[in-house]
This record gives structure tokens, sequence and C-alpha cells, in this order.
């Protein structure tokens, strides 16, 4: 046994060392700690970064210092933009008063902007705002976010003039160096004759003729040129919201070889009558066989040949040709006239009847506005079908509200329903706060 004080002699390289064994324990626990560190430091680095990361904000140092200063970076970031908000929210409803309390005193008093933001907010179907005055009004708020962002700490109102709002429009950046007027600018917005029309103005629609001759030598090889491009933008879906609106005595416009039938199955039950309607008679006998063959025991059915801006002179002095539903899927864009078309349309509704529309038109998106006026050509040329039509327009034209609007495939396809002015909206066509909340009294009726 050794002594604690014994000293070792080691030969290293023919050199002799002597240590104490006390030195030597030190020596090895210090090579011990190293190699431990070391094969920690590999361990580290062998994790992956999600893995270090994990086991960062698992330590206690950074729950306890890094955690709060995040948490109070993120409630500051949320918060700036909230304030800013909300402060905007602020002076439109100061202004809003302000609105009222002019309206109240002297309708007349109002500006063009304070009359389309009073609109705007009417729950009467009646005054709500045009398609063409919501284009305007939209513009008007695109000018508002500016004035308001150069204006942060004064309570100024915003009321420009027609005039301003062109002029501010006119310096927007935009493609192309043509410059644009903006929608329905005029000297009086509610002067239809002033009205500035997108359909007239813009040279990329072709111009409309009678399309029967075309449809009817297209009748027989119609339905495989298309199936396929329905069935790519899953057309189906909105052919079935088309026919879920039916009920009553149903009037269906351009018709075509009948490409609703197929979803007519679960929504026939609610229909009394089924009148099909297309100028194309080689159109409409494929369409009655269709009929006949999915449902051969339904026989309140016709099938007639006329065009849709003679309905009036088709149905004559008969009170009884009225409809509770008229539905058209894809025809304003081959109609002659469809706003005559429309108009026709709403004169052959009972009270409370509906229009049910599904069509191609105009997007909410330049860019896709401006692939429908490049190929609106190539699409006449094609199917006849002028698919850059504004919908909203040509409703607005017609006379008639919008009581539901969906958009689909970026806003080119239209899924609208319609009413006369003079008919009221059903409970099931308010919206859910309405529903759940209800109007004890109905706005005024506003001026113009």
């Amino acid at each position: 046994m050794l002594s604690r004080g014994l000293r070792l002699q080691l030969r290293v390289g023919g050199t002799f060392f002597a240590k104490d064994i006390s030195s030597s324990r030190q020596t090895f626990q210090s090579l011990s700690s190293r190699y431990s560190s070391s094969s920690s430091k590999q361990t580290k680095s062998s994790k992956s970064w999600f893995g270090r990361l994990v086991e960062t904000t698992q330590s206690r140092r950074f729950q306890d210092k890094t955690m709060p200063k995040i948490y109070l970076t993120a409630i500051v970031v949320a918060f700036v933009p909230m304030y800013f908000y909300m402060r905007d929210r602020y002076h439109e409803d100061k202004q809003l008063k302000v609105i009222h309390a002019k309206y109240a005193e002297d309708p007349s008093s109002l500006s063009e902007y304070e009359y389309l933001a009073m609109k705007s907010l009417s729950q009467n179907s009646q005054d709500k705002l045009r398609p063409l005055e919501a284009k305007k009004y939209k513009i008007y708020q695109l000018m508002r976010k500016e004035f308001r962002r150069k204006n942060l700490f004064n309570g100024e109102m915003f009321n420009p003039s027609p005039e301003e709002l062109e002029d501010w429009y006119l310096k927007q950046a935009r493609f192309g160096s043509k410059k644009v007027k903006a929608p329905v600018l005029s000297k009086n917005i509610t002067d239809e004759e002033n009205q500035y029309k997108i359909n007239e103005e813009n040279s990329a629609i072709v111009k409309a003729e009678d399309t029967t001759d075309f449809y009817d030598s297209k009748a027989k090889e119609y339905d495989d040129a298309v199936k396929w491009e329905e069935r790519g933008i899953f057309m189906g879906g909105k052919r079935r919201w088309l026919m879920s609106n039916i009920h009553g005595d149903v009037l269906e416009v351009a018709c075509g070889t009948g490409r609703n039938i197929p979803y007519m199955s679960y929504f026939l039950d609610k229909v009394n009558t089924y009148t099909f309607l297309d100028s194309a008679q080689n159109m409409v006998e494929i369409a009655q066989e269709k009929f006949t063959q999915k449902f051969p025991n339904f026989k309140k059915v016709a099938f007639t040949k006329g065009k849709a801006e003679d309905l009036l002179q088709m149905a004559g002095d008969d009170d009884n040709l009225k409809y509770d539903t008229i539905v058209e899927a894809f025809g304003l864009c081959c109609h002659e006239d469809p706003v005559k078309v429309l108009q026709n349309m709403s004169k052959l509704l009972k009270p409370g009847g509906r229009i049910v529309l599904l069509e191609h038109g105009r997007s909410k998106w330049q860019f896709m506005n401006n692939h429908l006026d490049f190929r609106s050509a190539k699409r006449w040329d094609t199917w006849k079908c002028r698919w850059n039509l504004d919908i909203g327009e040509l409703v607005d034209a017609a006379g008639l509200d919008i009581v539901k609007e969906k958009r689909a495939h970026l806003s080119t396809t239209w899924m609208l329903v319609l009413k006369r002015p003079e008919d009221p909206i059903t409970q099931d066509e308010k919206p859910f706060l309405d529903k759940l909340f209800g109007k004890k009294t109905q706005p005024p009726t506003i001026a113009k």
C-alpha cells in the first residue's frame, strides 16, 4: 500500500517526472470534465435547430427575461394598427352623425359623398347603393384612407367634391399610360344620362347581335364541347345552387340544351309548373328529350321557342302568365339586349317573385378583366358569348335590386338573386344579425 505522500516516477519520452498521487487524481478529474464537456458540445451540435430552440425556450433564463419582452413587443405591434383602425372608425362615426343631422335639416344639402355614405348604411332595399354607386363609393373610401393617413393628428372631416375625386383618381398609379375615368363620375349621380357606363365605354366588348342561328347550328355538339370546360371549374355546384332557388311556377330563360336538368332532382318537389324557353329550336328539342327521360312523371312542363326580348309580346295580356321564379344560366352574355331581357323578366314576376341568375362577367380583379377583354373577340367567335360584360351594371340599368350576391372563379362568375324594388325582403333573405336582433323601424327613404 502506497502512502498519500509517496511520489511516483513516470517515464515519458526518456524523461522522468515525479508527481504526487493527489495531483494525479486532480489531473484525471480535469481530463474527465473536459471529455464530458466536449461530448456534451458534440451532442448539442448533433441536435437539430428545432431541438435547440425548444431547449432554449424551456430554459429558466429565457422564460424569466426574454418572454416578457416578446409579449410586450407583440402587444405594441398589435396595438398600433388597432389604434389607427379604431381612430378611423371614430372619425367615420362622428361624420355620419353630422350627415344625419344635415339630412334631417335639409336633404338637398348633402354632398355626393355624404349621400353615398348615408345610402351605404340604409337597411331599406329601395335606398341601398346601386351597383354603379357602390363602385364610386368604393373609390371615395380609397381616397378617404389616404386622407386619414395625411391627417393623423387632426379631426378634419373628409368631404371631397366629385371634381376632387376625379383629380385624385387620375393621379393614381396604374398599368399603361391611358388615363381612366372613375366609374359614375358625373355632375349628378342620380342622373342616368350622365352616368359613366362601363359596358358602353369598353371597346373590348363585342357589339351584340342575334345568336339564334349560331346556337341552332351548334345544338348537337354543344354538350360535348362545353362539358370539360365546366367540369374543370366545378360548374356543377353552381348549377345546383341555381336550382336550389326554384319554387312555384318557374320560367327558365335561355335554357339551351337543358344543362341544369341533372341538378333539378332534389328541388323539383317544390315546383308547380316549369317552362323552358330558348330562341334556338334545336336547343329546346334537346332539353325536352333530356327532361322527359329524367322526369317522365312530371307533366306540368312546357317547352317554348322564343326570344327573351319578346317575352312580353309572347305573354300578351294573360295575367296568369306570371312566375314565382325566373332563372337563367349564362344567357345575358348572348342576348341582343340584356337590359330589356331583365326588364321583361321583372314584369313577369308574381308579387314577391325572384329572378335567379348564374352568369359570367367582369371581375373585382383588374388583371382578370384584362384577360377577359383580351380574349373577348375569340370567345365571341367560338361561342357568341360576351363574357366581359359588367353584370351589376345591367342589373342596375334594369332597375332591379340585388338580394343575394355570390362570386366565384376569381369573381368572374356571378350568382345573383334579384327582386323588384317594391317587393319586400323575406325573413330568410335578411342578414344574420338582422334576423337575430330584428329592426323595429325602417329608416326614412333617402331623397334624391
